[in-house]
């Protein structure tokens, strides 16, 4: 390629990421501006908790597990939200019968009213790097819009993955987890993979030996700055100084981690440049996937998030737990009414806690008020969503989504509820 084309090329690009940026939040969907808030403490409730998809509405919308099988996710756009989550058809599903995946839901922060066919769209394996993270699952929620050169709307999905093999107890079969990502650019009716994104620091052949699962969690993913702080108006920075970040829980068996986090798996964090994410997204450079993130560790994002090996024979980058806590799902929102971050994960499949942070790398001690637990039930897939125009920032009131269970893993018993948390300084 000559130089002359190679500048055209660089500006092409530099262009859409920009335009990107600008519109990243469509028109009507602006991020809230917020200052830095007063250091006193502040107050958290739980509200009452209420149902957002029941076991009866999953069946007849022909769904035989889940959702969500995992995080949601959410897509906010002109004032409509469109759900997307991890789940298992069963026979009667309209659309992909029998087909594990991701699926797209309709309705309100309040209550599912719309299956959209029942159309799986994202399906295990096909992986365009011939990586096989996904052989055997493949599914997810997280959603991110972003828009191209003609400001046309565009969607990034991050989806969880897994390949089955050895034996485990309960289903018989171990599973090794990753996160890959995709997009769409018809907002949101079909996707197409992109390539896997992280990968659990042990290797899949020391995993599936030991005979225990390794979750990766959903993926949730945050904007912000390089220091992890809270961006008001994407509009007024740097795209450079624009990334985004991945929580998820990793397992490092070195001697890296201390504590409960050198057994299980604990709260972990990676990030990428923005600006690079989108690029390769829209470009459809699938090669870069397995290469642009980096996790965090010692202080720095310095460790490889992939190992490089399409069969993650090899560990890939270490990680510092952000908090050493065995913690499953991690999700996140950044809350204007009190200018810190809001954490929510589950532990052990029984319990759910929250903390808070003024910034993505350092978090509070378990908030008393924001625990939740009762005594022969389990708690699992943890969402938090923003009320209101992104669903990655709240106002005061987020909700909290999670699935409730009394004989987990028993779907036909669980039910998919949803609180709304109060926050504010006393």
């Amino acid at each position: 390629m000559s130089s002359g084309n190679t500048i055209q090329k660089t500006r092409h690009v530099s262009k859409i990421v920009t335009l990107a940026l600008l519109c990243l939040l469509a028109p009507g969907n602006a991020m809230p501006q917020s200052a830095s808030g007063p250091d006193h403490a502040f107050s958290l409730e739980l509200g009452q908790e209420s149902t957002f998809l029941t076991t009866a509405q999953r069946a007849s919308f022909g769904f035989q597990f889940g959702p969500p099988d995992g995080t949601l996710g959410v897509l906010r756009f002109r004032g409509k939200d469109t759900f997307f989550a991890a789940a298992r058809s069963s026979s009667t599903c309209a659309g992909t019968p029998l087909t594990e995946g991701t699926y797209r839901l309709g309705g309100s922060l309040t209550a599912v009213s719309a299956p959209y066919e029942c159309k799986a769209l994202i399906h295990p394996g096909g992986d365009p790097n011939g990586y096989t993270f996904d052989r055997d699952y493949a599914g997810g929620g997280p959603v991110l819009p972003i828009f191209d050169l003609a400001g046309k709307l565009a969607v990034l999905h991050i989806y969880h993955g897994e390949w089955h093999g050895g034996t485990c107890a309960k289903m018989g079969f171990c599973f090794y987890a990753s996160l890959g990502m995709a997009i769409s650019k018809d907002g949101g009716a079909t996707f197409t993979k992109l390539g896997e994104i992280l990968q659990p620091t042990i290797s899949r052949p020391d995993s599936i030996a030991s005979g225990k699962n390794l979750d990766i969690g959903g993926g949730t993913p945050i904007l912000a700055d390089q220091d992890g702080r809270h961006i008001p108006d994407l509009a007024a920075v740097d795209p450079a100084n624009v990334y985004l970040y991945i929580f998820y829980p990793d397992k490092d068996l070195t001697a890296s981690t201390v504590g409960p986090c050198s057994r299980t798996a604990c709260v972990a964090i990676a990030r990428a440049r923005l600006s690079e994410v989108v690029a390769a997204a829209l470009e459809g450079n699938s090669a870069r996937f397995p290469t642009l993130f980096r996790k965090y560790y010692h202080g720095a994002f310095t460790e490889p998030a992939t190992s490089g090996d399409p069969d993650a024979a090899y560990p890939s980058g270490h990680y510092t737990p952000i908090v050493s806590d065995p913690g499953n799902f991690p999700t996140v929102v950044y809350d204007t009414s009190i200018h810190q971050y809001l954490m929510a994960y589950t532990t052990g499949n029984d319990a759910i806690v929250m903390r808070s942070g003024k910034n993505l790398l350092s978090w509070s001690d378990p908030i008393t008020t924001g625990s939740i637990s009762q005594p022969g039930e389990s708690f699992l897939y943890t969402t938090l969503v923003g009320e209101g125009a992104d669903p990655f920032t709240s106002n005061g009131k987020p909700r909290l989504f999670y699935v409730r269970s009394p004989k987990w893993p028993d779907w036909p018993d669980a039910v998919v509820v949803s609180r709304q948390v109060h926050v504010g300084y006393r």
